[in-house]
């Protein structure tokens, strides 16, 4: 093993990094050491140090500790995770749930993944400068307590990022079956292989992110080919039915692509101080933006050509694939495209889409932990193997119950995920940018980190937070509720303006609750 590895706690024999100096200081939330604590933390090393588990948590990544230098892993990693079969979900919804012709999906596509993805690369910036994880990175905008809070809805998040991506898995492993075992069982094969790999942390994490993306470019190459000769060009709409749908289906994509914000840094902290930040943010940009782009396109084509399928003089073909989606969704829209061309090649190629689940999974198995351990100084102190197995607990009985509603499931959750993370990245790129003057020097996180005394009250992003979810309510466009001026936009059925209108809203408030926060506070 490479000595600096060692030293960079990502080998199996070194224990979790102690606090530093200043994690100490009056106002830190550390629990003290002595007797049958230090018994059950030293047990507990030696028990991660067997099982390979990474023992670092929360706490800030020295300097002198971090030694991966290949910037380039924060591409390979992003890559991996998008390029994954919830992908290839989310583009098909434009067609078959928005009735979004094959031109306007695209465009939809190309430039709400393209603005939206800048924010996750933005975020990512601060791994290396700081040598913090997200959420606790957090801190320095949200104060300490809304830093727990933000926490806490990352691991909603996560949970449900979680049994979105499971359900898809397992609506396709059960159609490679032919249908001879249920969704169910294909939910826990999924989670469960999720769960040994997401297990063991940041250096395994990268290992497995580093070639996952190669299998399932390749299959969805092989969708290309035997799809292409079938795919139809249908017509883009007009007038305000279709700007709602533009609107919302835009939402979605903004969903998906900014879900990464509240965790992006998690996976570089141990890339250097001095690190580009411009490279970070580039490597970091291409690696989300490119497979999100193409293969969204690809599900937004088949979906197109699913759709064409319903109307009148279609294709058998078409119409096979269009009943099929009607009847078991993605997995049998999948199926149908594959097996009928290439029998027993197409069931494994679709069980290598199952398995890219994984790369997307493991991304919130690793980072709910990270999370956890926000939220509370006791959750911290739980051994970190234990967090994978509680989220894969959770999620389990979750996707199972919701394993024939892909598409209600993935609009639904990947919306309201919107609301929210609009307005926690509005608040953070506003902190940066006007209150720490785009300086990391500024956050003086060495001395910062876990001192509630050195830290912002976050009253300011508790208020903005507020406004932000005004916003948000009415603007939504759901099922369950259309706020006013969604109703303005698209009418009965509702445009979905809510992401948008919370960003705005958090963007107005935020700079002036937070000056006057520092008037009144000094912090």
């Amino acid at each position: 093993m490479d000595d600096v590895e060692k030293k960079a706690g990502l080998e199996p024999d070194t224990l979790a990094t102690l606090p530093d100096a200043s994690s100490t200081a009056s106002g830190s939330e550390q629990l003290k050491p002595g007797g049958k604590w230090d018994t059950f933390q030293r047990y507990n090393g030696k028990l991660e140090a067997a099982l390979g588990i990474e023992a670092r948590g929360i706490e800030r990544v020295p300097e002198t500790e971090r030694p991966d230098h290949r910037l380039w892993g924060n591409l390979t990693l992003w890559l991996s995770a998008n390029c994954v079969l919830p992908t290839f979900g989310v583009g098909i919804l434009g067609p078959l749930l928005f009735d979004l012709g094959l031109g306007d999906s695209m465009l939809t596509i190309f430039f709400f993944v393209l603005a939206s993805a800048t924010l996750p690369a933005f975020c990512s910036t601060f791994g290396p400068r700081l040598g913090l994880r997200q959420m606790t990175s957090a801190r320095f905008s949200w104060g300490w307590w809304g830093a727990k809070g933000v926490a806490c809805l990352n691991c909603v998040a996560c949970v449900g990022w979680s049994v979105a991506n499971t359900i898809g898995g397992a609506q396709t492993l059960s159609a490679v079956g032919d249908y001879k075992f249920s969704a169910a069982v294909g939910t826990v094969i999924v989670s469960l292989c999720t769960l040994v790999v997401g297990l063991f942390g940041y250096k395994h994490v990268h290992r497995y992110e580093q070639y996952a993306w190669i299998p399932t470019a390749i299959t969805y190459l092989v969708v290309l080919g035997v799809a292409a000769k079938h795919l139809v060009n249908t017509p883009m709409g007009t007038g305000r039915a279709e700007a709602a749908s533009v609107l919302s289906f835009g939402g979605v994509i903004w969903g998906f692509v900014i879900g990464w914000v509240s965790l992006a840094s998690d996976y570089n902290v141990y890339m250097p101080a001095d690190a580009s930040s411009a490279k970070v943010f580039m490597w970091t940009y291409l690696g989300i933006s490119v497979p999100d782009v193409l293969v969204m396109w690809l599900g937004a084509a088949i979906g197109a050509a699913a759709s064409a399928g319903a109307l009148p003089g279609a294709s058998e073909t078409l119409a096979n694939w269009s009943a099929a989606y009607a009847d078991k969704e993605l997995g049998g829209l999948i199926r149908e495209v594959m097996v009928p061309p290439l029998h027993g090649g197409g069931k494994f190629f679709m069980v290598l889409l199952v398995l890219s689940v994984i790369a997307n999974n493991i991304i919130n198995v690793y980072s709910m932990g990270m999370s956890i351990s926000v939220i509370s100084k006791y959750l911290a102190y739980v051994p970190r193997l234990v967090w994978p197995v509680v989220i894969t607990a959770i999620y389990i009985p979750l996707a199972i119950v919701g394993a024939d509603r892909f598409a209600a499931t993935l609009q639904d959750f990947l919306s309201v995920l919107g609301y929210w993370l609009a307005i926690f990245v509005v608040v953070v790129v506003e902190e940066h940018f006007i209150f720490r003057k785009g300086n990391f020097d500024n956050y003086n996180a060495k001395e910062a980190w876990n001192n509630r005394a050195l830290l912002p009250m976050g009253l300011a992003a508790l208020a903005s937070f507020c406004f932000g979810a005004a916003g948000a309510a009415v603007g939504m466009a759901q099922v369950w509720w259309i706020g006013p001026l969604g109703e303005k936009v698209g009418g009965a059925f509702g445009g979905d303006i809510g992401f948008e209108l919370a960003s705005g809203f958090t963007a107005i408030v935020f700079p002036i609750f937070r000056y006057l926060e520092i008037k009144y506070t000094g912090r």
